[in-house]
């Protein structure tokens, strides 16, 4: 009996420091890239599951499928959102671009959830945005960076947050997706090589056929 209970006791503490070790991690924002091929390949079935509700008539992410070559359609990214507050990245998204025909279409953003502990396990929560196509495509048509970044927890910046860029800024409406870019001052291309690598400064880098993926 007391061997059990020892048994437990220690399976338990175990439990709390890998638990422990996993949140101090990315409390400095180390994502687990490692796991990125596997996120992709959900991103690529959550796409096609939705192109295939609104097929069907189902509730569907998409607005409309008229749009979207499934055959031909590509997956790439992806590309960070990070919710801070002060100092600490309190949640982690990551946006997987899709595009069709050479034309950007909107992403499968992946909420990574507190402290991004869905880079580790699991399936994350998904959902596919089309509203920030217009923004997106712009950005890189000018080789521009890209990072979403909410500061002062949860969308404290506002819905949707702001897309950074070295020096720049760009925002786009969710109600048609009509966007502008201004000038700012942030740096986001060191944040990207850290945390990310550097063949991810180009968040169109690495496209692959959805279908492939779904293989």
């Amino acid at each position: 009996m007391k061997r059990r209970k020892r048994f437990v006791k220690d399976l338990s503490l175990l439990v709390v420091l890998v638990v422990c070790g996993l949140l101090i991690n990315n409390w400095f924002f180390k994502l687990n890239t490692m796991r990125l091929p596997e996120l992709k390949k959900q991103a690529a079935q959550y796409v096609v599951q939705q192109y295939e509700n609104k097929r069907n008539g189902l509730k569907s992410d998409f607005g409309s499928a008229e749009n979207i070559d499934l055959e031909t359609a590509t997956i790439s990214g992806p590309f960070l959102g990070v919710s801070k507050a002060g100092p600490v990245v309190m949640n982690i998204t990551l946006y997987w671009t899709i595009s069709s025909h050479g034309v950007l279409i909107g992403t499968v953003e992946q909420d990574l959830g507190l402290f991004a502990i869905g880079s580790y396990f699991g399936t994350p929560k998904m959902w596919i945005q089309t509203r920030n196509a217009g923004l997106l495509q712009e950005m890189h048509n000018r080789n521009y960076r890209c990072l979403v970044k909410n500061i002062g927890g949860l969308w404290a910046s506002g819905w949707p947050p702001p897309y950074l860029a070295d020096g720049y800024l760009g925002r786009y409406s969710p109600a048609d997706g009509n966007f502008h870019i201004e000038k700012n001052d942030e740096q986001v291309s060191e944040i990207i090589e850290s945390h990310l690598g550097e063949e991810h400064l180009d968040f169109m880098a690495n496209p692959e056929r959805i279908l492939d993926l779904t293989k």
